[in-house]
């Protein structure tokens, strides 16, 4: 047995209808994956959080974006819990259960990479990665 095989990841657990839900945080693979499906709403968050004006809750931020913040939060929380192609009912959850799993995965996330400074630095690397293969150079 190698080194990769007994790893444990550090989870943290969200409670729904008397389940308890494992969530961990994102790893790189996982934000590839949301930001291939999800750049605009990505590009958009990652301008307000440099220019300071991301303000608010989880729940504020996903209510002012709900039409875009929907799938992609449903996406991360998928990706979370080692389930991407689980989005669709990740997306079914209570409101109050998704905004907690989600601070929890950011959570991991952020311990995880180093903070958010660097957490962004590594999003605009998938990011900016993301739009050479859409639009490479001619």
């Amino acid at each position: 047995m190698n080194q990769l095989e007994t790893l444990i990841f550090p989870t943290e657990t969200v409670d729904f209808n008397g389940q308890s839900i494992a969530v961990r945080g994102l790893c790189l693979p996982d934000i590839a994956l949301i930001v291939r499906g999800h750049q605009q709403v990505l590009a958009e968050l990652y301008s307000q959080a440099i220019a300071g004006t991301l303000q608010g809750s989880v729940e504020d931020i996903a209510i002012r974006m709900v039409g875009d913040f929907v799938p992609l939060a449903s996406l991360v929380i998928a990706c979370g819990m080692d389930a991407p192609q689980s989005a669709a009912t990740a997306a079914k959850l209570p409101l109050r259960v998704q905004a907690e799993a989600l601070e929890k995965i950011f959570k991991l996330t952020l311990v995880g990479e180093g903070g958010l400074e660097k957490l962004m630095e590594i999003v605009a690397g998938a990011m900016q990665g993301a739009v050479s293969l859409t639009f490479p150079k001619t």
